[in-house]
């Protein structure tokens, strides 16, 4: 506890010394003592409190917290070893399925003797007192997405965080769809805290206490044969998503799955692109920046990695038959899961298929009468679709990553 405190108050000394340094280079005008205490309480607000010996602890609870940690399918385009933590900043840039992502990301991180990073998570997800000191204690700071266009005190309290953190050694994960997208698809990656990020960096590479002489910025893909997030990703589109007591979806997590319908997770970690490399090679923006460059660049390596789950196939067939057919035949069903495999795995983007342990076509559409997602009729050799949006959900991770791939 004393280190946590000590790291947190090291953070907001530095970071309100950063904040003092760009307000006086905007204004003229360095803060008094009064500002500067207020400055602190509110980098406070948004700092993360990572407490290592809870991360540790939990690693060997992390069967219980998250059933799915053992069904990992695990990849690597990187040799960890060689990613320098002293002088690169170090940025992790997932897709976003599940807010169960950062946990499955931070514990393989943990597993490679590598340090969890700090990982950006919007304000709603603070509300609950017991929710909020569990993710700020693995590591989560707090984000207001929506001030970030046209406020520059909380632009500038964010980038003094984000400078305190990185001359602290930390690194960051950060999803830059910026939500979980609700219809299956993966969503355009924003700039947002990139251009923070490389604000920064330019502002503070000469400084010889930052020595940071890189940013690299690793790709990372994430996808679950069952979401534990769907049925609130598959709401009516009125509700919000992100309106979510995390703790709570903890507790009702075998409420909605239960372990064994969660067959599996894929986790791809990609070729990192270097923000200096990434400057030589490309042209800015109108605003001399590389930042919306560089998130196209790892969404397209994201993108290049993604898996499909046979789970996802099997959805796919039953919306293109139900398009056709109030009742959708088992066998067609059957047959069109394996043209389409077929089709992707012959096809010169070919798509990485998982098939997960104790995965059949049976028992998965079993399951899928079970959770009311469908209704077999009497000889059960068809079946009508109940929740179509649940079906199309799952089916666009199949058609948008072949259209993607051949883009």
């Amino acid at each position: 506890m004393f280190k946590t405190k000590k790291k947190l108050n090291d953070i907001l000394k530095i970071a309100s010394e950063l904040y003092n340094i760009d307000q006086f280079s905007k204004t003229a005008q360095y803060l008094n003592k009064s500002q500067i205490r207020d400055v602190k309480n509110e980098i406070r607000d948004i700092a993360d409190k990572k407490n290592n010996k809870l991360i540790k602890l939990t690693k060997f609870l992390k069967p219980l917290i998250i059933p799915t940690a053992k069904r990992i399918t695990l990849e690597s385009h990187i040799d960890f070893s060689k990613i320098n933590l002293r002088e690169h900043i170090v940025v992790y840039m997932p897709n976003h399925k599940s807010h169960l992502d950062e946990f499955i990301i931070g514990y393989t991180l943990l597993a490679k003797n590598f340090p969890v990073p700090v990982t950006a998570a919007g304000e709603n997800l603070f509300k609950n007192k017991l929710s909020g000191f569990m993710l700020k204690s693995y590591g989560a700071f707090k984000i207001r997405r929506a001030k970030y266009s046209d406020d520059e005190h909380y632009k500038r309290l964010l980038y003094a965080y984000l400078g305190a953190s990185f001359m602290t050694g930390s690194q960051i994960m950060t999803f830059q769809e910026g939500t979980r997208p609700r219809d299956g698809k993966i969503g355009l990656f924003r700039k947002g805290i990139i251009g923070t990020i490389e604000k920064l960096f330019r502002d503070l590479k000469d400084n010889p206490e930052f020595a940071m002489e890189d940013i690299t910025f690793v790709p990372v893909a994430i996808n679950w044969s069952e979401n534990p997030d769907e049925k609130k990703m598959t709401a009516d589109s009125d509700t919000k998503a992100e309106d979510t007591d995390l703790f709570k979806r903890f507790l009702n997590l075998k409420k909605t799955h239960s372990s064994k319908d969660i067959r599996g997770v894929y986790l791809g970690f990609g070729k990192p692109v270097s923000y200096n490399q990434f400057v030589a090679e490309n042209k800015p923006d109108d605003n001399n920046s590389y930042a919306i460059g560089i998130c196209n660049e790892v969404r397209s390596r994201v993108v290049a990695m993604m898996p499909i789950f046979k789970e996802h196939l099997l959805h796919s067939s039953i919306q293109f038959l139900n398009k056709y057919n109030n009742i959708v035949n088992t066998e067609d069903c059957t047959q069109l899961i394996g043209v389409t495999q077929k089709i992707i795995s012959n096809d010169e983007h070919k798509i990485k298929i998982i098939e997960t342990d104790g995965y059949s076509i049976e028992s998965q559409l079993e399951l899928m009468e079970m959770r009311d997602i469908i209704k077999f009729n009497d000889d059960k050799s068809g079946f009508m679709v109940l929740k179509p949006s649940l079906i199309e959900y799952y089916a666009n991770h199949v058609t948008s990553l072949i259209e993607e791939r051949k883009t």
